[in-house]
């Protein structure tokens, strides 16, 4: 469900040069693939050389260069710099205009199944939009899942034994589930829009003579990060899959919150009016958890080669098979309420529950494969 990681990694796996963190810190490993290099916009603009931004700075001062990328429009710019110079350019045998030779662009990954989940437990990427949304996501699955356990008392035992503060675990829990989804779908919708901006760093030429330009994401409080990137990147951003995923769970979550705060103790009674009780609290249900559904359901496809053809061997297809699986618990929680069935609601609510935990832990497993040490700490 997290739509700004899936962007990003998409970014980086189609577009840069993943080196395993092992090999790159040795020094050991073959270039694969370049990225097409031309000049920054940002970085020639003369007013921000005057205004000292923190990019003009001599090599004898420091060993490396750090500049704002904006990806896409970084990748537009050199489209447009090679269809310019493309009658002008002299290029040598084995050469080309698309992979000129001397400078690659790279980020360090660690794809290992230990190493992911060690470092779950051990490097914590606050400063990552990506990785706090999913730490939000999981702590949200678990307030649903202690909801669901908690919703399962009165159907295993007689509710009239129950202390009176089962009702009000059972709110809160719900209630703060609710909240942490919605502001996890809106940040992930931000990061989103900072899916293809970032740091670039350019170190000194290795000895083979290539510059070995580390591309670093955008950081939550960085100079690169936007909470209200310009209307042009966000409308190249907007027309990507993994956004319009991304709105539609943001709205998912803004509907499934109202049935929290109409079902709130006091808020309405359902003896007075249980139509209109059934139409704020159970509705919503079904309506939220429809658009979790197709949420996940648009970013598997995106993960994967085809639409038709299922992508396994990928950390994040499973998440949102897992996700797209435990919305249906959801919807089915508001239909079976709505038709007076509270046991079948229940077990519905608890399936739903339980899965979109494991979804998200494995959301935050598959991040950590970019997080080999904690340079977003």
């Amino acid at each position: 469900m997290n739509a700004g990681a899936t962007l990003r990694a998409s970014i980086i796996r189609t577009s840069m040069v993943p080196v395993p963190f092992d090999r790159a810190r040795n020094g050991d490993y073959d270039v694969e693939r370049s990225l097409p290099r031309g000049p920054s916009p940002r970085a020639n603009r003369p007013s921000e050389k005057a205004g000292g931004n923190g990019i003009d700075v001599d090599d004898d001062e420091r060993d490396r260069v750090i500049g704002i990328l904006q990806y896409l429009e970084y990748k537009t710019q050199c489209q447009w710099e090679r269809e310019r110079g493309a009658t002008s350019v002299t290029i040598d045998d084995g050469d080309s205009i698309y992979n000129p030779k001397g400078e690659v662009l790279q980020i360090d990954v660690e794809g290992s199944a230990k190493g992911r989940i060690t470092r779950m437990f051990t490097v914590f990427p606050y400063r990552d939009a990506n990785w706090v949304v999913a730490i939000a996501f999981i702590i949200g699955s678990i307030s649903f899942t202690v909801n669901a356990f908690l919703g399962m008392l009165p159907v295993w035992y007689d509710p009239t034994t129950l202390a009176p503060e089962i009702m009000t675990a059972t709110v809160a829990t719900l209630d703060g589930g609710a909240i942490l989804f919605l502001l996890a779908g809106l940040l992930a919708i931000i990061g989103a829009l900072n899916a293809d901006r970032g740091t670039l760093e350019v170190p000194k030429k290795n000895k083979e003579g290539i510059v070995e330009i580390k591309y670093r994401p955008a950081l939550l409080g960085s100079e690169s990060w936007a909470w209200f990137p310009p209307a042009e990147q966000c409308a190249v951003v907007a027309a990507t899959l993994p956004f319009k995923a991304g709105m539609a769970q943001m709205l998912g979550g803004i509907i499934f919150s109202t049935s929290a705060v109409a079902g709130f103790p006091g808020v309405l009674n359902p003896v007075e009016n249980f139509f209109l009780f059934q139409m704020l609290v159970f509705l919503p249900l079904i309506i939220g958890g429809t658009m979790f559904f197709f949420a996940n359901l648009a970013l598997m496809i995106y993960t994967q080669d085809a639409w038709y053809k299922p992508k396994p061997s990928l950390a994040d297809w499973h998440a949102f098979v897992w996700n797209m699986i435990a919305s249906t618990g959801f919807a089915i929680t508001g239909a079976l309420l709505i038709v007076g069935d509270t046991a079948g609601a229940a077990y519905a609510s608890l399936y739903g529950s339980i899965l979109f935990l494991g979804g998200s832990i494995i959301q935050l497993y598959s991040l950590m494969e970019f997080h080999p040490t904690g340079w977003a700490s």
